[in-house]
């Protein structure tokens, strides 16, 4: 997979979490902490990873 998969995934898991932000927090948390391993393993941070998305 090319990395700017990975950062693609990263923004689609962020946008998951705003969803269920109300109705289902632990599915939230959970898809937030992927989303920063999967941001993580890039060496970026959340925000640093959506800038970087082309």
């Amino acid at each position: 997979m090319h990395p700017q998969d990975d950062l693609l995934i990263v923004e689609a898991l962020i946008e998951y979490a705003r969803e269920r932000e109300l109705h289902d927090p632990d599915r939230r948390d959970r898809a937030l902490a992927l989303a920063e391993d999967v941001a993580g393993e890039h060496g970026l941070g959340l925000e640093d990873a959506l800038w970087q998305i082309e």
